[in-house]
């Protein structure tokens, strides 16, 4: 029984979910699409130079990714006690698995084999929120209404996001999910500016969300098979 287990290896993990953020992204801005547009629309004046237009929306990914952060923050804090309370009762690979199956979950609900876990939050009435947020955000300092624009979309509920705080949730420290998300974050990033230049038809027909669902369905089975070997189910190996 080895016990090097605990603080988890990032590198196949990251290089996961960066490839399903990247892909998935795609579907996210399909979906998110028109918020992201009206967003842009309202904090981008018309006539506004391209050095200007592009400094505003990297301020809107700017929020979005340390939204992204500050879940990676909470999360990764409280699965770090998690795991200390598992480790005390000696049920280590209890987190890991129970985060792979949640990360399974969103996975097949990207690839569309599972109806989407995240509509149920968004069912509840946050987008409501979020739209009389971004219409206070009228008032707001030209340089700033991006910025909390994008944070506040960072909230939005999105499979993607939960997939990757799941994963940040068994990071073993709040520093080590900051970096899970800011990774994750990073990976979003050129589907949004996609978004202006690429027509929204030719984003659907990609079927790069049902790729990026078969990468985060493989991240929580390697997060669940983590846990298994953690109890010695199963051999640990380079991968898991």
């Amino acid at each position: 029984m080895h016990h090097h287990h605990v603080a988890l290896p990032m590198g196949g993990d990251l290089v996961l979910l960066f490839g399903a953020s990247l892909l998935g992204s795609a579907h996210c801005v399909a979906m998110c699409g028109p918020y992201v547009t009206m967003c842009t629309a309202q904090f981008v004046p018309r006539g506004t130079t391209a050095a200007a237009r592009l400094f505003l929306r990297s301020l809107f990914n700017l929020g979005r990714i340390a939204t992204y952060g500050l879940i990676g923050f909470i999360v990764g804090a409280f699965g770090q006690i998690a795991q200390a309370i598992a480790s005390r009762l000696g049920v280590t690979g209890i987190v890991a698995i129970v985060a792979g199956v949640a990360a399974l979950i969103f996975g097949l609900s990207m690839i569309g084999w599972l109806s989407d876990p995240a509509r149920v939050v968004a069912g509840a009435g946050l987008g409501r929120w979020l739209i009389a947020g971004r219409m206070r955000l009228n008032q707001a300092p030209p340089t700033l209404a991006p910025l909390l624009l994008g944070s506040l979309q960072g909230w939005l509920p999105c499979a993607l996001v939960y997939a990757a705080a799941s994963r940040a949730a068994v990071a073993g420290s709040a520093g080590m999910g900051v970096l899970t998300m800011v990774v994750f974050g990073l990976g979003t990033v050129p589907a949004v500016f996609a978004l202006t230049v690429v027509p929204q038809r030719v984003l659907r027909r990609v079927k790069a969300q049902r790729l990026a669902g078969v990468l985060l369905a493989l991240l929580g089975v390697l997060l669940i098979l983590r846990g298994l070997a953690n109890f010695g189910l199963v051999p640990s190996t380079r991968w898991w």
